[in-house]
């Protein structure tokens, strides 16, 4: 008897461990992107550099231990996160086609192609354009910034350049406009520099801008 209650007891202390772990571990995750999220604020607020890891822990709500606790690598692999985070989140309002009038419609697959490749550059630019505009602003005092700036600007040339190549192997160019001079366009135009003088400082509404991007895109390589 005293054996099947002590067997019971050991039950159901297992039981109450088993319970709390999943507890902890989702209050850990939620700890996880209060931290994260305070730091993008902050580091698109105040600068990478200006932004130490005691204000993150005050705008999160946390100790600066729990800051390390939950980054080791402090503040770069806050920003690196943080910036995984915005780039991968899900396609809002902003991933929408330009909106056109329907005597402008236009229904070739190049243009498709062109709305399809600038709703979803404007959509991330949306969410990540302000991190990225961090990561390009701070790239002259801070190692870890220029890296960061360094290689978006090469995976955003490369995105650019194998575009650029579907559409010259289509025959979707231009005449005169070859792969080289499509790719520098393309890269340019969705850079997050200009998303950033359009929508920050010139005021465009998110539409304004989408729509002058596929237009500009369209007058000047296809077609």
């Amino acid at each position: 008897m005293v054996s099947a209650m002590s067997d019971r007891a050991a039950d159901d202390r297992a039981a109450k461990r088993r319970y709390r772990s999943p507890l902890r571990a989702d209050a850990a995750r939620r700890t996880r992107s209060s931290i994260r999220d305070a730091a993008a604020r902050l580091f698109v607020r105040r600068g990478y550099v200006s932004t130490t890891v005691k204000q993150i822990a005050e705008e999160a709500g946390v100790a600066v231990r729990t800051v390390f606790t939950a980054f080791p690598d402090g503040k770069a692999q806050l920003f690196r996160e943080a910036l995984d985070e915005a780039v991968s989140g899900g396609v809002d309002d902003a991933g929408r086609p330009p909106v056109r009038r329907p005597a402008e419609r236009r229904d070739s697959a190049a243009d498709l192609v062109v709305e399809k490749v600038v709703g979803h550059g404007t959509a991330m630019l949306e969410r990540a354009g302000d991190l990225l505009m961090t990561s390009v602003e701070s790239s002259g005092a801070d190692p870890d910034m220029r890296r960061f700036a360094r290689d978006d600007a090469r995976a955003n040339a490369d995105n650019a350049r194998t575009i650029a190549e579907g559409l010259a192997s289509s025959g979707w160019l231009r005449n005169g406009v070859g792969v080289d001079e499509a790719a520098d366009v393309l890269y340019a135009l969705s850079s997050p520099q200009v998303h950033a003088l359009l929508r920050r400082d010139c005021g465009w509404s998110v539409d304004r801008y989408r729509t002058w991007i596929a237009d500009t895109l369209r007058a000047t390589l296809l077609r």
